[in-house]
């Protein structure tokens, strides 16, 4: 988890997610994102062998569960198969729990000698609890109590529902700390984490080479609607008084302030690196993309912040990136209505170019700033 490439689900993550007093908690913890296939380019060091004949990968790198002797005969196998509700032959996707199953197979494996059935589909549960944004919290609970009612019928297990609901309530407490950062006041870091996944995720980005400034912007354009169709009850689950009801409803109304105000600032750094494709013409020019350390911000008055306040500490720099890099993205919020942003970049084609006649739409002073961006960045 120390690899240069991970970004965002690193080591710091995992121990802020172990950090409990509840042993369990800590083991999910310290597994839940020990597998990110896509960003390490295959499996941990040392952990195949817990997959020999359960799971294949094919030359295109997917990953396939198998029906193989050793499966059939495989009780951890079977147990993290049912808390993840996957089926026998399942090709597992990225979007749907690849890399949190696999995390959790490879747990329940290695510790499959130490931990007794309850225990390994406590921390398959735990771990499947933080496959993230989905819509219906009660369904998820719901399918986690069929998979203990299942595994209590097919290993002759005796979690009764009192322990049931205890671990399903673990679960939700750990997949919350798993995506905290969204329901605080801290709003440079909770951007932060956002930037730090979308470099995580694009192999652009992680080369730390030169990049096609259209690249950029679609991988930036990406993300800004990724966020934009999210909403807070996607965000944090609440499950029979985990968490309770009032610290629930406060972390959501933060959370969809919070969404807001990633919304304003990722529309504007859309727009303002859309403006210096437009001047470059049709996005051919390239740049190696800066990144500076970002400070965090934790005092109080962060509770009031809005775009225009996190992006004006970045407005004197000398190119457009990140959350500290905002000349153009900050000047864009000095001149133009919210809604008038986000009706320029509703109109910005994902696979097209973007084209000289945006840019002649704007303020003089926009302009300028968009072509002084554009002759020091591009190379």
């Amino acid at each position: 988890m120390t690899l240069p490439n991970r970004r965002y689900h690193d080591l710091a993550h995992a121990l802020m997610v172990a950090e409990s007093n509840d042993p369990l908690a800590v083991v999910i913890g310290l597994f839940h994102d020990i597998v990110q296939t896509d960003v390490d380019g295959g499996l941990p060091p040392d952990c195949e062998h817990y997959l020999n004949g359960l799971v294949s990968r094919n030359a295109r790198g997917e990953f396939t569960l198998l029906v193989s002797a050793d499966a059939v005969h495989d009780p951890v196998f079977d147990v993290v198969k049912r808390c993840f509700g996957f089926s026998d032959t399942q090709t597992l996707s990225s979007i749907a729990g690849k890399n949190e199953f696999l995390s959790a197979l490879i747990a329940c494996k290695a510790l499959s000698e130490l931990l007794n059935i309850e225990h390994l589909a406590a921390i398959a549960l735990g771990i499947e609890a933080t496959v993230p944004f989905r819509e219906d919290s009660y369904f998820i609970a719901a399918s986690y109590i069929t998979a203990l009612r299942d595994i209590n019928h097919r290993h002759q297990t005796r979690i009764d529902e009192p322990d049931m609901r205890s671990h399903i309530r673990r679960a939700i407490r750990i997949a919350n700390r798993d995506v905290r950062s969204f329901g605080e006041y801290d709003l440079v870091t909770f951007l932060q984490d956002t930037w730090n996944l979308m470099y995580e995720s694009s192999i652009e980005l992680r080369s730390g080479s030169s990049m096609q400034l259209r690249c950029y912007r679609q991988i930036l354009q990406k993300m800004t609607r990724f966020l934009s169709s999210l909403t807070a009850p996607m965000v944090f689950k609440e499950y029979d008084g985990e968490p309770i009801l009032s610290d629930h409803y406060h972390r959501l109304n933060v959370t969809t302030q919070n969404l807001a105000l990633i919304a304003d600032v990722m529309h504007a750094k859309l727009l303002a690196i859309a403006l210096i494709e437009a001047v470059n013409g049709f996005g051919c020019g390239a740049f190696v993309p800066a990144h500076p350390e970002e400070q965090s911000t934790s005092d109080a008055s962060a509770r009031f912040m809005t775009a225009k306040d996190v992006l004006a500490a970045g407005s004197l720099a000398r190119v457009e990136f990140g959350i500290r890099q905002s000349p153009l993205s900050y000047q864009l919020l000095q001149n133009l209505p919210l809604d008038d942003i986000r009706a320029h970049v509703k109109e910005i084609d994902l696979a097209g170019p973007v084209g000289n006649d945006l840019i002649k739409q704007f303020p003089t002073g926009v302009q300028s700033l968009a072509c002084e961006l554009a002759r020091v960045m591009l190379i």
